[in-house]
């Protein structure tokens, strides 16, 4: 099973890290999030990166010219963000790396 990565903002950041999450990066503009997400999409290890809305936006650009596959990039809702989306997003998780996450 492949590590999980996540970009967020320094709130989203500490708590994934808290429940386990060691790859979590906190970044705080356009410029941190492209330089933090090509490093983290380069590895090999990696098999998930989670991004928040916010900044999946930011890394769009970079997103549309890779061929890439792996690793899965999926976007996140931030605090207040659909449920729906939220659920979907814990189904996806599961699917791909095994692991369970419950979304309050």
């Amino acid at each position: 099973m492949g590590k999980i990565a996540l970009l967020a903002d320094r709130t989203t950041s500490n708590y994934f890290k808290v429940a386990g999450i060691k790859s979590s990066y906190a970044v705080k503009d356009r410029e941190d999030a492209e330089k933090v997400f090509r490093r983290v999409h380069s590895d090999e290890e990696i098999s998930l990166i989670m991004v928040t809305e916010p900044i999946y936006e930011w890394i769009r650009p970079i997103l549309e010219r890779t061929k890439k596959e792996f690793p899965l990039v999926v976007s996140i809702p931030t605090k207040g963000g659909p449920k729906i989306q939220a659920d979907a997003l814990a189904q996806l998780i599961k699917r791909t790396v095994g692991i369970e996450i419950k979304v309050k």
